[in-house]
């Protein structure tokens, strides 16, 4: 993995580089890359290693987002490449989803969530492809009935799985691209390639196998994969997943997976420079994670993530809190990460005494400051 990271920003730096040079001249951007609308964080099911179950318990307007907090985002659309509708809970939940996806995808977004698949049925269906909705994911960790029960208690397997099917015979031109989120646990590692040859069954575009990495206090805890240094057990699970990456790509299925040892990244997928999380209560932060702290364990270690929030939404412009002195903090630091990293890297490719891969790494890791608090103890950060 750590390969394929040097070359992926090698490959982007070069091309910045032509372009510069060229005199090209970047696209016009929306403001925001991402924008995560946590449509609901209430949920239909009981999973064994979801981190958010006591959270939703006393959850306000029932953990659905209210239309008076979706007027306060609707302004802003236009100034929204994608927008995903999911945090904590269960999309499908909320009853205006269908109505806010269609005015998000008229406003240009990109649209799409995440969900467990139970209350996907052909009429709730049929109202998101009319809706313009350009992808789903749905959360399976189990490839036979035994084992998917088990795990997402609550839910019923070959409901979801005539769901998912249905999903895929009713769609047009392969939208909604349709993806299966595996989160890898000692539960079911064993059938992982089961699970690419259920998703070939059901018609799936991609799979993508997570890293249990989110936990608060004693939820999601003991359930992860990875360890802070490779291991015998985790070279052995790095073969297992390879295994059934190479059947997926014999059946025509993509796939993405995370190490199993970290390796920090300039800056997380999540990217706070250009996103932002938005709870079903309006709260505005940089990510879930830092939108819901508390106690949780980082590579085996009991830590404390920090709730960290620009503020509210309808009692603040969204603009307003974008300009914050916290969100500035945490896009300026996560920018000037990416610089000094980006830079090492430059350097060291121009200087032909260059030791090798492995030691440009170190040095722009080293290069680049301390990450903002709560990201330094996130395993998103360290891509895991």
């Amino acid at each position: 993995m750590e390969k394929y990271s040097f070359f992926k920003y090698i490959e982007r730096l070069l091309s910045s580089l032509r372009d510069k040079a060229a005199g090209k001249k970047s696209p016009k951007k929306r403001r925001w890359r991402l924008m995560q609308v946590e449509s609901a964080i209430a949920c239909n099911l009981r999973c064994v290693m979801c981190p958010w179950r006591e959270i939703t318990k006393n959850a306000q307007n029932r953990g659905l987002m209210s239309q008076e907090v979706w007027e306060a985002i609707r302004p802003y659309l236009s100034d929204v490449k994608s927008i995903d509708f999911t945090g904590g809970g269960e999309p499908l939940l909320q009853p205006k989803l269908e109505e806010w996806i269609a005015e998000a995808k008229n406003a240009g977004c990109e649209t799409g969530f995440l969900s467990n698949g139970m209350l996907l049925r052909k009429d709730k269906l049929k109202g998101l492809l009319d809706a313009g909705l350009d992808w789903i994911c749905i959360s399976m960790d189990g490839a036979t009935a035994v084992m998917y029960n088990k795990i997402r208690i609550g839910s019923e397997f070959d409901r979801v799985c005539e769901n998912v099917a249905n999903l895929a015979a009713l769609r047009t031109a392969k939208l909604p691209k349709t993806m299966i989120n595996f989160v890898l646990m000692d539960l079911n590692i064993h059938q992982v390639q089961d699970m690419v040859r259920l998703s070939a069954k059901l018609g799936v575009d991609q799979i993508n196998f997570k890293q249990c990495d989110v936990i608060r206090g004693e939820e999601g805890k003991g359930f992860g994969l990875f360890g802070p240094k490779e291991t015998k057990e985790i070279q052995q699970l790095q073969k297992s997943l390879a295994k059934a990456r190479r059947l997926a790509k014999k059946l025509n299925i993509q796939t993405t997976a995370f190490p199993f040892t970290p390796h920090e990244q300039p800056v997380c997928e999540q990217d706070p420079r250009d996103s932002i999380f938005i709870r079903y209560d309006g709260t505005v932060a940089p990510c879930i994670n830092l939108a819901i702290g508390g106690p949780t364990t980082f590579l085996g270690k009991a830590v404390a993530m920090p709730s960290v929030h620009y503020g509210r939404l309808p009692d603040k412009d969204l603009l307003e809190l974008w300009r914050t002195d916290t969100c500035q903090f945490y896009r300026q630091r996560f920018q000037r990460r990416v610089e000094k990293h980006d830079e090492t890297i430059i350097n060291r490719l121009m200087n032909s005494s260059g030791s090798g891969r492995e030691k440009t790494l170190q040095l722009a890791r080293e290069a680049m400051p301390e990450p903002p608090q709560g990201c330094n103890i996130c395993h998103y950060l360290y891509d895991i």
